[in-house]
């Protein structure tokens, strides 16, 4: 199963705050546990899915940096684990203000379910994560 959003966010902020993501959006929720190592970064999605409990969906991104702009791109895991997300957009510095867009993917192995039941409870799943998801990015506003 996938799931895509993408999302704008406007902060207030200059060329060093945008070009440290980790500062911008670490600790913040629904993210969790984010450290770069150079140009890397990384960290995880933290929700809460009924049904399923606590996820954490782990991601990897590389970092792009240019006068006044800043992009990430998401890099696979390896191995593909059952949870885990891609982060990819860009960050501009438009006067005091940084303004992002975002595309968050979550990918999760769901069992496919061949009888109703299975197939009731996969998509009651998928609903659960993009509600979790969308009422997760909304957080992100000031």
């Amino acid at each position: 199963m996938n799931i895509e959003r993408t999302f704008e966010l406007t902060l207030p902020g200059d060329e060093a705050l945008l070009h440290s993501p980790e500062k911008v959006f670490g600790g913040r929720s629904p993210f969790e546990a984010m450290s770069r190592e150079g140009l890397r970064l990384r960290g995880a999605l933290a929700a809460d899915v009924p049904l399923l409990g606590q996820l954490r969906f782990p991601f990897e991104s590389e970092l792009v940096l240019d006068i006044g702009l800043a992009q990430l791109e998401p890099v696979l895991p390896s191995p593909i684990p059952d949870y885990w997300a891609e982060i990819a957009g860009e960050g501009r510095v438009q006067g005091e203000k940084l303004h992002y867009q975002i595309t968050v993917r979550l990918h999760a192995e769901v069992p496919p379910g061949d009888k109703w039941g299975g197939k009731a409870l996969r998509r009651m799943a998928e609903a659960a994560f993009e509600r979790t998801l969308s009422r997760a990015l909304s957080q992100l506003q000031p």
